[in-house]
């Protein structure tokens, strides 16, 4: 299987290659440009490619950036979690029966459904 990957990989890189050669055979001539701070006189398949590299340079600024403020937001969110995820283990380790002692049997008293505070009667 590895023969086979290395083979494609060969026959890719050739094809490349071909391609190029024949790009830069029928695009030879020379291009004039003027821009703001000079000129440039290059072939016209060097122009293209320049073109070319600038546009995958600003796409790929614009992705990196794009996968930055994921990234942080994806840190954050991990952060959130992971502060929740501790606070369920808190409430998981609290004890499920009232301590016993004179504050409970004050609390009890005071409840909801032993007539204390918050019922009106």
């Amino acid at each position: 299987m590895l023969w086979l990957r290395r083979l494609v990989g060969i026959a890719l890189f050739v094809a490349v290659l071909v391609f190029g050669w024949t790009f830069a055979h029928k695009n030879a001539e020379t291009v004039h440009i003027d821009y703001v701070i000079g000129t440039l006189d290059e072939p016209g398949w060097a122009v293209m490619l320049i073109g070319i590299a600038i546009g995958a340079v600003a796409a790929a600024l614009a992705l990196g950036l794009q996968v930055a403020r994921l990234a942080l937001t994806a840190r954050r969110y991990r952060k959130l979690v992971s502060g929740l995820e501790e606070e369920v283990h808190q409430l998981r380790n609290l004890p499920l029966a009232a301590p016993e002692g004179p504050t409970a049997r004050g609390l009890a008293a005071r409840s909801p459904e032993s007539g204390g505070i918050g019922r009106s009667g």
